[in-house]
């Protein structure tokens, strides 16, 4: 996990925050002198949501960061698998059934 970035972090929720403010003033809950369309500040806390979660978690949205190669990631028994697919051995039908079995 990369190391917690305190800068990203509070532009982050700044962003966050000045988008909470124009959803509230246009929602008619918060006096501003803007007049902007309605719902577009979600985009805004959206983007500010995103960076605070790279600030937090080193930028992957969907897994955490590894730093391994891509054949560490997969296990042992159905790398051997994928290998005899890769040679011929194997059909595809024949290694499902056997990740299956495992």
């Amino acid at each position: 996990m990369s190391a917690f970035n305190l800068r990203k972090f509070f532009w982050s929720l700044l962003i966050v925050t000045l988008g909470l403010l124009l959803w509230a003033h246009n929602f008619g809950l918060v006096a501003l002198s803007f007049n902007f369309s309605r719902d577009w500040p979600a985009i805004v806390v959206a983007a500010g949501l995103m960076g605070a979660w790279r600030a937090l978690f080193g930028g992957k949205l969907w897994a955490p960061k590894c730093d391994c190669s891509p054949k560490e990631r997969i296990p042992a028994n159905a790398r051997k698998i994928l290998e005899e697919v890769e040679k011929g051995n194997i059909s595809a039908e024949e290694a499902a059934e056997k990740m299956d079995e495992k």
